[in-house]
């Protein structure tokens, strides 16, 4: 076993910076491997002992050399601990330690993950929440302490705060992601892995949608001049009844994700929530809805948006208004109108996997929550059907 070797250098480039300090860092090295690592500690010349490689004449000096040894300590107890726990060491697993991505906590890994994931504002904004329920039950839950039993007293403290049966799924769906990720970044053991045995709950539901003559209410809704400013968000969720598109990907719309081929204007777009590409052909929806609604907007100078920026909290909020003026009797949120869209081209009878493609779903299954209205298609169909 190869052990890496630890010493502490001082003006490594042998070049003062303009205040006169230079930094303080410790050199490890591993099979003709080198990595420096910042001690963020910075000294003048005569306050650093080349000979024993140590800080002198500064007033804090007994500090700051502890402060050294600390870390030269956290560095070995790290190569130490992997392979104690029979896993590979590499100086890579430093810099992942030192940046949070290497810890014995799932919390923290799970935090920095996050944080520094490529990730939709609307799944990371869902995550943070999962995050903030675990760090409530348990302000810190190292990954030792990832058991079945942990889980199921997490799932008892969530249900106590009234959470709805899906909404505590999507939590653990969340936890099992970081743990799947965990697993791979060699950070957790697979064959403690919990989720062998806890199964979360889920329950079929409802998906709210519009009929063909609330969604005609809205669309004849005449705004008065103190209620202009809801117009935008009116086109917004319109277009979405039309094209099926999340509220991340319409406040996400650019000039450039329309195109024109063969004279017809189609969508393109990468979806922020799967990174899939998909194409719209917008000349057949709804007999060119959507392509009316852009045609009233030009994207601003600044931002390069067809429409604004606004966040799904404040946009749900002038919903629930649009839909008393319409005199719409239903809790009207924006990921109504994909429900919507998605219903009602069942309905007429196209096809699931058109549906599917059209919504940007990976999976059939997905789009079969539309059961109901399938099933209704069916009886269309067969009344048809002279036997």
């Amino acid at each position: 076993m190869d052990k890496a070797l630890y010493n502490v250098v001082y003006d490594r480039k042998k070049r003062l910076l303009s205040n006169g300090t230079a930094l303080v860092q410790i050199e490890t090295y591993l099979r003709s491997h080198k990595k420096y690592f910042s001690t963020n500690i910075y000294l003048t010349p005569n306050q650093w002992d080349k000979k024993h490689r140590k800080i002198k004449n500064h007033p804090n000096a007994i500090r700051l050399n502890k402060q050294i040894t600390d870390f030269v300590a956290k560095l070995e107890g790290v190569e130490l601990q992997r392979y104690n726990d029979g896993k590979p060491f590499t100086l890579d697993l430093l810099s992942d330690y030192l940046s949070g991505k290497l810890t014995n906590s799932f919390t923290k890994f799970m935090s920095v993950e996050v944080a520094q994931g490529q990730l939709s504002q609307a799944t990371k904004v869902g995550m943070t929440t999962t995050l903030k329920a675990f760090q409530e039950f348990k302000n810190d839950v190292l990954f030792s302490e990832l058991t079945y039993e942990l889980l199921t007293d997490f799932e008892r403290f969530l249900y106590s705060k009234n959470l709805s049966i899906n909404t505590v799924n999507k939590y653990f769906r969340h936890i099992k992601k970081f743990t799947n990720l965990a697993i791979n970044k060699d950070l957790f053991d697979l064959n403690k892995y919990p989720f062998r045995k806890f199964k979360a709950k889920t329950e079929s539901t409802t998906r709210e949608h519009l009929t063909p003559e609330e969604v005609e209410r809205l669309e004849t809704l005449e705004l008065p001049k103190e209620k202009q400013h809801l117009q935008k968000i009116l086109d917004m969720f319109l277009f979405s009844c039309y094209t099926g598109l999340r509220f991340s990907d319409i406040t996400e719309l650019r000039s450039e994700n329309i195109i024109v081929e063969d004279g017809k204007k189609w969508l393109t777009i990468k979806m922020q929530k799967t990174k899939d590409d998909i194409r719209i052909p917008l000349y057949l929806l709804f007999d060119g809805k959507p392509i009316e609604i852009l045609n009233q907007y030009t994207p601003t100078d600044n931002t390069k948006l067809i429409f604004d920026d606004y966040t799904n909290q404040y946009v749900n909020r002038c919903l629930k208004e649009l839909a008393i003026d319409a005199k719409i009797n239903k809790v009207v949120t924006f990921h109504v109108a994909r429900h919507t869209q998605a219903t009602y081209l069942l309905y007429k009878g196209v096809s699931i996997t058109t549906v599917q493609k059209l919504l940007g779903h990976k999976k059939i299954q997905t789009t079969q929550i539309y059961s109901k209205v399938m099933d209704r298609t069916i009886v269309n169909e067969l009344e048809n059907i002279l036997f």
